[in-house]
């Protein structure tokens, strides 16, 4: 729909290196208190957090899907995708060849830019000895046509005619790595004398060449512009017509009288070709559809227009389901309000979700939400044409499922059988409380994925599993619940909401042997080049899930095998790898040693080797996903995935932290279809102690078995105790408090917790065999030693 027009000789776009920016978690202090976010992280929008509402909520759809497949193409043109530059290149300082110039040595495309800046296109075409004739024409026809663009006065828009027509004229194919670019030139010059003119031949003229340069490309000339797909938008252009001027997106976006004003037939015409265009892959098709959407929702009378043709129909109820919002306390500005998902918001405010109430700590109080009349209106006007005029019936019951209409939702379902008709009637059911029912019918949408790929989105596809998930869980299958969750959260990436509620069931809902068993048949490791910054994908998440649970439940031998290799490059830090499996190992092998070494200095040594690693590692090999440690952001925040539960003092004004894990349980899973049986399993699963980093509080524990086991008087139980002290845990003054109750002066002691000695573990352990000898050493020293020594200093 652009009114601009691409240059005659477009340059090939320069490179740009995109850079992926990884969110930065500012880390908790040593002391463990949490951040205060003044305008911290977007949480993705979890589908446990309100699981009603997530299964009453209309199906989620994608509008830039729907409108590349309101036509099925039926050739082979597609938008082309770049070609990434070799990594070695022999020249890497040299830009590469613009697009359609690969063939052309340095010199020929040297000649190529001196062609471009002559007076006219005789000039350049005079200048272009030793060119292929193809490109020497069309780089004298652009030479013309860039002329007669800049309105300089001139026959050029005729030469420039001449020497396209000229390309498409070579004999022997000598014309064809230049003849798509040719014809669609010509269909831009007629085009542009339409515009001027009105002359209804000129605009015959410009579909002919247009038809002719997608011909071409389909016989297999060379179109490394996509020059055939853009065709239909061009053509589509010169049917956007109102009493002989042009109407551009700016009327369409602005609702200027221009655009009321073209004939229905032409608008309908426009629309069609602009669907070929998006259905090959073109964004520009898409985005002109969507703009004619939109205008046209803004009015009955326009969306009324567009309905009797059924392409136009299939845009309009796509538009309505996945761009258009339902109204929020009858203000009808909030029909426009958007709150993306993947920043913790529900998208477009939908009636049929239902109320979220206060709970919904991203948006303004909501008393009501009322479905859109626009949306009411489109679906009366479609039903009054006759069900057996309806272009996708399935579309039409999610909508009219979203505006309240629920027999016409269950009759349109049944009448057009497939995921999204079964999608909807899943929806139904549940309204009706019938969950048994929903749940055949999610199974019944599913059953054909991933093999379809039409019916819908991909994205489309991970939310209908997800839900799928949360309904399963609702009714206590477990593990099934966690495989739809984890298949949909597969494709939505590992910051998603969806994996974030599958990590929620991995971690606190499946037994250990449960997640077990499902990752040994379904969740293989998978290995890769390092991608910096990049999320761990989600089997490895999954698996590190597992492997940490292991630690905290003691298996720590049967952890190793689902941590990453230690040389795995994704893991990498600053080139340096991250050897969870070697600290995993060390940790385990140190707890043996705490109970089997023969000396109790040696138990006290591993004790204190356990300790160390758990306080230095154990984000790592056994911090919580979630809560408390979540992992899941490093650390760095205490909410924003599965199901919080405060773990710090809370404010004055808010409620007190829950004390036993009943009660933590109850405040974590309240509302409908959690069953009791979640419930138990989110209880045992808990975190032992329950508290922000829990493992520093283990490290502190195991310090101090260690400094049970040490002689009280030795420089080892100063220094153990000294160093506990400064892990952040809030334990150093009893830590202290015990050092003075019970050990020896050592230097460190005035900087207690801060700056520590190494524990002297040796001459903790000579000590124990010196101790017996103390009081015959301070005899000999009283009774011999020292006499002898008076005798000495007489001589």
């Amino acid at each position: 729909m652009t009114d601009r027009a691409d240059p005659p000789a477009p340059k090939a776009p320069a490179a740009h290196a995109i850079r992926r920016h990884a969110l930065v978690f500012a880390l908790s202090s040593a002391a463990g208190i949490s951040l205060v976010l003044a305008c911290g992280m977007d949480f993705p929008n979890q589908l446990l957090d309100d699981r009603e509402g997530t299964l009453k909520s209309t199906p989620a759809t994608s509008f830039a899907y729907e409108a590349s497949h309101l036509v099925v193409p039926d050739d082979a043109l597609r938008i082309a995708r770049a070609v990434p530059r070799p990594a070695q290149s022999p020249d890497p300082d040299s830009p590469p060849p613009e697009a359609g110039m690969e063939a052309l040595t340095p010199l020929q495309q040297n000649r190529i830019v001196m062609m471009r800046n002559a007076i006219d296109g005789d000039s350049a075409y005079n200048q272009g000895d030793g060119i292929p004739p193809a490109i020497r024409l069309y780089t004298a026809g652009a030479v013309d046509y860039a002329l007669a663009r800049k309105g300089i006065p001139g026959d050029y828009a005729e030469h420039a005619r001449q020497h396209f027509q000229a390309v498409l004229d070579l004999p022997d194919g000598q014309g064809q790595s230049r003849a798509v670019w040719a014809a669609y030139m010509l269909g831009r010059l007629q085009q542009e004398r339409f515009f001027a003119t009105g002359n209804a031949e000129a605009r015959a003229a410009a579909a002919h060449a247009f038809a002719q340069a997608r011909a071409l490309a389909r016989q297999g000339a060379p179109d490394p512009l996509s020059l055939a797909v853009a065709s239909y938008g061009e053509q589509a252009r010169s049917y956007l017509m109102a009493g002989g001027s042009a109407c551009g997106w700016k009327a369409f976006l602005t609702s200027a009288p221009c655009a009321d004003h073209i004939e229905a037939a032409n608008l309908t015409h426009a629309i069609g070709l602009y669907a070929q265009q998006a259905a090959r892959g073109a964004t520009g098709g898409v985005i002109s559809l969507q703009l004619i959407a939109a205008w046209a929702m803004a009015d009955p009378r326009r969306a009324q227009r567009l309905i009797e043709d059924p392409i136009g129909q299939k845009l309009l109820v796509a538009y309505a389901l996945a761009r258009t919002g339902d109204i929020v306390n009858d203000d009808p500005a909030t029909a426009s309000d958007y709150d993306a998902p993947d920043r913790g918001g529900l998208g477009y405010h939908d009636a049929a979700r239902g109320l979220r109430g206060n709970d919904c700590p991203y948006c303004t109080a909501i008393r009501t939400i009322r479905p859109n009349p626009a949306i009411v209106t489109l679906v009366d006007a479609i039903q009054a044409r006759g069900l057996n005029h309806i272009a996708q019936a399935d579309r039409l019951a999610a909508l009219a499922y979203r505006g309240g209409r629920y027999d016409l939702a269950k009759t349109l379902a049944t009448m057009q059988p497939g995921p999204l008709s079964h999608w909807v009637l899943a929806k139904l059911a549940i309204q009706h409380g019938d969950l048994a029912a929903a749940s055949r019918h999610y199974a019944d949408a599913a059953k054909g994925f991933p093999t379809l790929h039409d019916d819908l989105a991909p994205e489309e596809i991970s939310r209908l599993r997800a839900e799928q998930g949360v309904l399963t869980l609702s009714r206590g299958q477990y593990v099934a619940a966690f495989d739809c969750l984890y298949t949909a959260a597969a494709s939505a990436g590992s910051r998603s909401g969806i994996a974030f509620d599958a990590a929620y069931v991995a971690e606190r809902v499946l037994t250990t042997d449960e997640l077990r068993h499902y990752v040994d048949a379904h969740i293989p490791a998978t290995h890769g080049p390092a991608i910096p910054w990049a999320a761990p994908p989600e089997p490895d998440t999954i698996r590190m899930i597992l492997a940490r649970r292991l630690v905290r439940a003691g298996r720590i031998s049967e952890s190793l095998g689902y941590f990453p290799e230690d040389n795995d490059p994704r893991y990498a830090i600053d080139g340096k790898p991250t050897p969870f499996r070697t600290w995993a190992r060390t940790y385990g092998n140190a707890l043996h040693d705490a109970q089997h070494r023969w000396t109790a200095v040696g138990r006290a040594q591993a004790w204190f080797t356990a300790a160390t690693i758990a306080r230095t590692h154990g984000m790592d090999i056994m911090g919580t996903e979630q809560d408390p440690d979540y992992a899941v952001f490093h650390g760095g925040f205490s909410m924003g995935a599965g199901r919080t539960v405060a773990v710090l003092v809370p404010p004055d004004n808010q409620p007190t932290l829950p004390i036993t894990r009943k009660a933590r349980t109850a405040a974590a899973l309240p509302g409908p279809l959690v069953t009791e049986g979640e419930r138990t399993r989110f209880a045992a699963s808990e975190a032992a102690p329950y508290r922000r980093f829990h493992y520093r509080a283990i490290a502190v524990d195991q310090a101090e078995n260690a400094a049970d086991l040490l002689p009280p008087r030795s420089q080892a139980f100063a220094a153990v105790l000294c160093q506990a002290a400064g892990w952040g845990t809030g334990a150093d003054a009893d830590l202290y408090h015990r050092y003075v109750r019970q050990g020896a002066a050592v230097p460190f002691a005035k900087d207690f917790g801060r700056h520590c000695a190494a524990p002297d573990f040796q001459s903790a352990a000579l000590d124990s065999y010196a101790r017996p000898f103390q009081p015959l050493h301070r005899w000999l020293h009283r009774h011999l030693i020292m006499p002898i020594a008076g005798l000495m200093a007489r001589l």
